[in-house]
């Protein structure tokens, strides 16, 4: 048996009481240090190539639309400020949810205005009566339309191009609009004439040398009184109908329809925008959740 220097084998080394224990302690091999699982570290790169796959999917499904919109938008809004630095204003026009249904609800007061017009002709078919004044009040409100977006931009062609033209324009409306109002009353005053004699069809007044007083009378002969006054309570309401397109539209021919579309892209780029942010979170979320139960 071996012994140290002091005579004493290395079996009969004792611990002194008070004194530190000055026997090694083993040090674990590098193989013992615990470590991260395998099949964790494993699971978190497939979460992570998975959540990558999905966020460039998402960003091939929303780059090319962004990327065309934000071409349409700034083509139109170069146009916007070209116009806006020509004319030194801002656009000036209505909404088109006013407009509209405004001038349909024009043409629908025409309609209980002219009925009667018409009854002279469509007596046993009171429906086709109706249709045609509701015909008739498009028609002029149609006429109304016209005119007023013609007197609205008035200035701004005449200046570039013959201001003649303008005013051919404007007074062939005129024209029309005053002959049509003008049949209408014919044909009301004739009607007025012929409701006296309710026992015979218009067409047989027509034919009959006996009947043929007081309504073909009417209808050959000019407006009286009463005609005059219907045919003005026409343009009254055709005059109403010009006032609300000279004054909801803007001078400028392309003004308004730029400013919509500007409005339009702008609208629609903000709505891409918030759907690409959505579709991220989504996939951002799920990742989160995903990485929070493998490491549970």
């Amino acid at each position: 048996m071996s012994t140290d220097t002091t005579g004493r084998s290395p079996s009969s080394l004792q611990v002194v009481p008070g004194q530190p224990n000055l026997t090694p302690t083993p040090i674990p091999d590098a193989e013992q240090t615990p470590d991260v699982p395998a099949s964790a570290s494993t699971g978190a790169d497939i979460l992570q190539r998975q959540f990558s796959r999905r966020m460039e999917a998402v960003e091939t499904r929303w780059t090319p639309r962004q990327d065309s919109l934000a071409d349409q938008l700034q083509h139109t809004n170069e146009t916007w400020d070209d116009i806006q630095a020509s004319e030194q204003r801002q656009p000036r026009y209505s909404s088109g949810w006013f407009y509209w249904p405004f001038m349909v609800a024009l043409a629908v007061a025409e309609v209980p205005i002219n009925r009667f017009s018409f009854e002279l002709f469509f007596q046993e078919s009171p429906a086709v009566a109706l249709l045609v004044s509701f015909l008739v009040g498009g028609l002029l409100v149609t006429l109304a339309h016209r005119l007023g977006m013609i007197m609205c931009r008035f200035g701004y062609n005449a200046r570039r191009k013959n201001w003649w033209g303008e005013a051919i324009q404007v007074a062939l409306v005129i024209a029309l609009i005053i002959a049509l109002a003008y049949g209408v009353s014919i044909l009301r005053q004739g009607y007025l004439a012929f409701i006296t004699q309710p026992e015979m069809g218009f067409g047989q007044a027509l034919e009959s040398q006996q009947y043929g007083g007081a309504a073909i009378i009417a209808l050959k002969s000019g407006l009286g009184l009463d005609g005059w006054i219907f045919m003005l309570i026409n343009l009254a309401v055709v005059a109403v109908g010009v006032s609300a397109a000279y004054f909801c539209h803007d001078q400028h021919p392309d003004f308004e329809k730029v400013d919509r579309q500007k409005r339009k892209l702008e609208k629609q780029a903000a709505a891409m925008r918030a759907k690409r942010a959505d579709e991220e979170a989504v996939e951002k979320r799920r990742f989160a959740n995903q990485m929070r139960r493998l490491g549970a």
